[in-house]
């Protein structure tokens, strides 16, 4: 591990987690504990080497910790350490700030459905920050994107997300590709395409409340970028 060699936290801080990838392996033991080959699947592009090293490193600096699972997941396990959980709110914080940077749409990036576990940390504020408002609604939803299969809770205590089998059952169904629903849960509103959301008109009445709380509603992300840039 390399070291700025500076006595400031924000240097200490990248000493431990700046290096290419380590922050994308911490999203994704934020999602949850995984294997090994979860890891590298998860994330594409990385040398399984280097993998291997990163994880090593957080190791050892007591921002993840591993242990050896019984039947049937019989295999090692990396999950997050109490203070590498302690990433999760300025991890969320840096994606709110790169949100306007997906404005120019997917492209020819890799997508993964799990991902979105990670973006509706993001897109969604917490609970206390409505506390003078309605609140969020009360709905569950299973969405199914890249492959993948997330579910949606969002209630008093605000929105959660978990990776799901794809015979979850849910109020509402919502099927597209990562961009198409992250468009849709982000209250987009222009006429690029957004997932399909199926559910009884209830459901679709308590979706639109949700959407309408997420961070990014009726907003130009694009405008966004330009005004700060």
């Amino acid at each position: 591990m390399k070291s700025y060699g500076e006595f400031c936290a924000l240097a200490r801080a990248l000493d431990v987690i700046g290096d290419r990838w380590t922050m994308l392996i911490v999203r994704e033991l934020l999602v949850g504990p995984s294997r090994y080959s979860d890891l590298n699947r998860a994330l594409p592009g990385i040398a399984t080497n280097l993998l291997a090293q990163r994880l090593r490193t957080l190791e050892e600096t007591g921002v993840v910790a591993s242990s050896d699972e019984p039947a049937p997941v019989s295999a090692r396990v990396y999950f997050l350490t109490e203070w590498g959980l302690g990433l999760q709110k300025p991890l969320v914080e840096l994606a709110r700030w790169g949100v306007p940077l997906m404005s120019t749409g997917a492209g020819d990036d890799h997508n993964r459905g799990r991902w979105l576990v990670f973006a509706i940390m993001a897109l969604f504020p917490e609970a206390s920050a409505l506390a003078s408002g309605p609140g969020f609604p009360v709905l569950t939803a299973r969405i199914d994107a890249d492959g993948d299969s997330v579910l949606l809770e969002s209630g008093p205590t605000g929105v959660s997300t978990s990776i799901v089998s794809s015979d979850v059952s849910a109020e509402l169904i919502i099927e597209g590709s990562s961009e198409e629903v992250f468009l849709t849960l982000s209250g987009d509103r222009t006429a690029r395409p957004h997932a399909r959301v199926a559910g009884d008109t209830d459901a679709l009445h308590r979706f639109s409340e949700l959407t309408a709380i997420a961070l990014t509603a009726d907003r130009n992300p694009s405008a966004q970028k330009t005004a700060t840039s």
